[in-house]
């Protein structure tokens, strides 16, 4: 049976506690009268259990039995190879099934992408997705729906900070795009201009996590996005490197222009082997980095969600400014010239 009301009476285990995702939902299920949390991450924390679950048993303090598990662990990164996916995003869920007893709940946190390039995630071809991490998350929720009788699986794209004041405890995807453009080390943005651009709060997602706690049937797939609601790529960049210059006109700091959106064939086939001759090795780390962005920066045809969330102007901004509020010498520091910084380009604080 259900619980009356998310996270009455249980006894939860939250993975990837420290994470974006799992932070939030730390907050929120913790305000819950009843609830009995128990957290992991790779690092630890202030209570929160150290467990590297790709290469460990389950440490000695996570004993009992559990009537939920929220997988969030994971690693988002675009450019791992195959073998260090596996280990970061298979190998985790396959740590779970000693936890797992035979009325446990699990509730797995994937990917709006992991149904690859032939939309049914099917497929355990690594082809049939655009990188290592759809694929990944693929096999992952292949695994997770054997581990119980019950099993949910929530699909959120791209999270940014919290809607009312974005904050947010981890700093990944659209702020990849931030940093390049606060740092300027992007020389333009490399998408198609009326694609879609879907991101979603922490909060949204984690009250859907919180409402798959209710779910009777096994392999029930909520899919949280904007859909056809989601902003296009030109109007959020111009929201985004608004809400930085907004954030720097208070402190009498210098605007940064809005970047320009050249397409992904455009970039490639003219603009990049031109650029090669002039990038230092860290610029050329930073493209390459953004360069596993372009496929996502590139979708017009939109997310399907089972729950539709709309991401406004106020949210984006709202986490552009808690950004820059947490990263406020990088956040600050003076627009320069491109071309000018050949030799002389720093990595970026974070």
């Amino acid at each position: 049976m259900a619980p009356t009301r998310p996270g009455s009476a249980l006894r939860i285990l939250i993975t990837g506690a420290t994470g974006l995702l799992g932070a939030e939902l730390m907050d929120r299920l913790g305000e819950q009268d009843g609830a009995e949390l128990v957290a992991v991450s790779r690092r630890g924390a202030p209570n929160v259990a150290s467990w590297d679950m790709a290469r460990d048993p389950p440490p000695a303090a996570i004993t009992g039995r559990f009537d939920a598990i929220i997988h969030t662990a994971a690693d988002t990164r675009w450019t791992m190879g195959l073998t260090e996916a596996i280990e970061a995003n298979v190998a985790t869920v396959q740590a779970l099934a000693p936890l797992v007893a035979s009325d446990t709940h699990v509730i797995h946190v994937s990917t709006a992408y992991a149904l690859g390039r032939g939309g049914d995630g099917s497929s355990s071809d690594p082809n049939a997705y655009r990188n290592s991490y759809e694929w990944s998350k693929a096999q992952a929720e292949r695994i997770a729906l054997g581990l119980a009788e019950r099993v949910s699986i929530v699909r959120p794209p791209l999270i940014i900070g919290r809607r009312s004041d974005g904050r947010a405890a981890r700093f990944a995807g659209m702020y990849t795009i931030l940093r390049g453009i606060a740092s300027s080390v992007v020389p333009v943005v490399v998408a198609v201009p009326d694609a879609y651009f879907d991101v979603v709060p922490v909060d949204d997602v984690a009250e859907e996590v919180m409402a798959a706690l209710h779910d009777r049937d096994s392999g029930v797939v909520h899919t949280i996005a904007g859909g056809k609601t989601a902003r296009p790529v030109a109007h959020c960049v111009e929201v985004i490197t608004g809400a930085l210059n907004a954030w720097r006109r208070e402190r009498g700091l210098t605007a940064f222009d809005l970047p320009r959106l050249v397409s992904p064939d455009s970039w490639q086939r003219f603009y990049l082997p031109l650029a090669r001759e002039h990038l230092s090795p860290r610029q050329e780390q930073i493209l390459d980095l953004l360069s596993h962005f372009h496929p996502y920066l590139a979708v017009q045809t939109p997310l399907e969600p089972t729950h539709v969330i709309d991401c406004d102007d106020d949210c984006l901004a709202a986490s552009v400014r808690y950004w820059a509020d947490t990263h406020q010498r990088l956040a600050a520091q003076q627009p320069r010239s491109w071309q000018g910084l050949r030799q002389t380009t720093r990595p970026p604080a974070t």
